[in-house]
């Protein structure tokens, strides 16, 4: 038995797996499955690791060929050009990988299609955020027509299937149904999120690191919650933005760009819709906002920083986390850490907040949110 299937499930009084076994959590998690994925996911997750490592210089060539690097000005970090475009490396490396798993573990695809994702509609959505990152990162376009797009590619997930159908009140528990109305909240949410990441993405490292983290986090709540599919979505991404990283971490040699981190922020804004509707009624609103919990703040605060004139919200400049961070004396690789620790934090709460459910979640809001505030406070956002 792997080590994942002897976490998943636990045994009967007879010292026998049941083939529908529950977790310590009390959910149902079958252990065939479990076993199965637990072998196949990790050379899934290799294969999609070993597919970036090959992508990503390939497309770097390419990117300084076409001209589309990112120079050096007063808002940026970095000191020399850096190829751009590295959205369309990651963007091959998962199509790769799902394409891989049709021939080597096409179980693997029934399974995600039999849960609900819409690997269609979902891929479609994704070439099209990766496509207007791609002409951004190489001409530069108005904020209008990105959003647009991404609207366009929120609603394609809808439609195929991948929406918010109920909130639930961390503090009390309460459900509520949001019948239509869910579709205009997750076409939100996926917005809010795709451009989310694009907001963090000012260290080398940061966002694609960041979305590993929550990447991780999801796919562990999908193992707790018996989801097989779940990780095998997770693993696909985890292999990917692990296989870029190796050459995005500082000193980076090419950047997401907009193309890769629009992308990556509407794979996460999807996976986490997808995988936590359908478990414990605590992961439905409060699990995503901590897994995603940076990205998110950053967008609320870089909002309500910017929140002076008309067009004034997508004017760049320098007061991001990140910025705040490097001005306290830290280095590229220390901010970038820290961060990660902050992500990898906000992640074990999520965590938390499922696995203790009920009050023990609203506790857990209670502790993450007044620990934002103190973070923000000391980083001068909040007076």
């Amino acid at each position: 038995m792997s080590l994942l299937a002897r976490w998943v499930t636990r045994r009967n009084h007879d010292g026998e797996v049941p083939s529908e076994s529950k977790n310590d959590f009390g959910w149902p998690c079958p252990f065939d499955k479990a076993a199965q994925v637990s072998i196949s996911t990790l050379g899934l997750l290799f294969f999609a690791f070993s597919a970036a490592v090959v992508f990503t210089p390939l497309v770097r060539s390419a990117a300084l060929l076409m001209g589309a690097v990112d120079v050096p000005d007063a808002r940026r970090v970095h000191a020399v050009d850096i190829p751009r475009l590295g959205g369309v490396a990651v963007l091959l490396a998962v199509v790769s990988a799902l394409l891989a798993a049709s021939f080597l573990w096409p179980a693997e695809l029934q399974t995600l299609r039999h849960h609900g994702w819409s690997i269609s509609y979902l891929g479609l959505g994704a070439i099209l955020v990766t496509l207007v990152g791609a002409v951004d990162d190489v001409t530069s376009l108005p904020p209008l027509p990105k959003v647009a797009v991404h609207i366009i590619a929120a609603v394609l997930a809808v439609y195929g299937g991948h929406s918010i159908h109920v909130i639930t009140n961390p503090f009390t528990g309460v459900a509520v149904d949001l019948g239509s109305v869910g579709g205009f909240v997750t076409v939100a949410w996926i917005v809010g999120i795709t451009n989310a990441f694009n907001l963090i993405d000012g260290l080398d490292g940061l966002a694609a690191g960041v979305a590993l983290i929550s990447t991780l986090t999801v796919g562990i709540l999908g193992l707790i919650q018996g989801r097989p599919d779940v990780p095998i979505m997770a693993a696909i991404m985890i292999g990917v933005l692990a296989g870029f990283l190796v050459y995005n971490f500082h000193p980076a040699s090419i950047f997401l760009g907009d193309s890769g981190a629009f992308l990556i922020g509407y794979l996460l804004a999807v996976a986490s819709v997808q995988g936590l509707q359908k478990g414990p009624t605590v992961a439905v609103l409060l699990v995503p906002l901590l897994a995603l919990g940076l990205p998110i703040t950053e967008t609320l605060v870089t909002i309500q920083r910017r929140w002076s004139g008309p067009g004034a919200v997508f004017a760049a400049d320098r007061e991001h986390i990140h910025h705040r961070l490097l001005a306290l004396g830290l280095t590229q690789r220390q901010a970038v850490l820290r961060l990660y620790g902050v992500s990898a934090l906000l992640g074990g709460l999520a965590v938390a907040a499922v696995s203790l459910g009920g009050p023990g979640s609203a506790v857990v809001a209670i502790a993450a949110a007044m620990a934002g505030f103190v973070a923000l406070r000391r980083l001068g956002y909040l007076s």
